[in-house]
């Protein structure tokens, strides 16, 4: 059982380190091996407490996301469907909330360094289960995502990933309205194949987004 006040420290300690973090933190190993136990915990979380989620509701997001690895440069197209809401009075305190939001990524990849393609595509499918906090008239959150993701090219820029095959991992913090109809978003996205096969040339992408939803 996934303890609540550890879940609590978990969501301050991102929200602190990806506030005071700079492009530099693309090369941040400890910040990889966070995001991707985080992205973990949470899925477990909302596994765990399956039974207190309410029926999904649809409602349709379209964000937008502009990131930049060492290397690269990405910009991301964001549409989810359903909010997934969880009836939390009994599992979290101070009326934070949490929902877990599917939602599917498309994103270009752009280099103009690098032996092999100077260019790249991505797909993604990310279950993200997202924190959130009411302060006044915002709502303040803590998102964390993992799921599978398909790339066309497996050599671009620098990089040799070997499978088309990769993971995507992601934590934010944003703020949104009190309504969650505009959301400002802080995000960093770790992607590899988990080793499955070497080399494994990860991609770690930090930056910032914009979500607009249609409820």
């Amino acid at each position: 059982m996934i303890n609540n006040m550890k879940c609590l420290k978990i969501c301050a300690a991102l929200a602190v380190a990806l506030n005071i973090s700079s492009a530099h933190a693309v090369d941040n190993t400890t910040l990889k091996n966070t995001v991707i136990l985080t992205g973990l915990i949470t899925n477990t979380f909302a596994i765990h407490y399956r039974d207190q989620f309410k029926p999904c509701d649809q409602v349709w997001q379209f964000g937008y996301q502009d990131t930049k690895d060492v290397e690269m440069h990405a910009q991301t197209a964001r549409v989810g469907w359903l909010r997934c809401d969880m009836d939390t009075t009994d599992v979290l305190p101070y009326g934070i909330t949490f929902s877990v939001l599917p939602t599917v990524l498309g994103s270009v990849w752009k280099t103009d360094s690098g032996p092999y393609n100077h260019g790249n595509q991505e797909l993604a499918l990310v279950p993200v289960g997202q924190f959130g906090l009411n302060i006044g008239p915002v709502i303040l959150d803590a998102s964390f995502g993992f799921g599978p993701s398909l790339i066309q090219h497996t050599t671009f820029g620098s990089k040799n990933k070997s499978t088309h095959y990769q993971f995507s991992d992601e934590m934010g913090v944003g703020i949104s309205d009190a309504k969650r109809r505009m959301r400002l978003d802080f995000t960093y996205r770790h992607i590899s194949n988990a080793d499955l096969k070497k080399p494994n040339n990860g991609m770690n992408f930090v930056g910032v987004g914009f979500t607009y939803s249609l409820n």
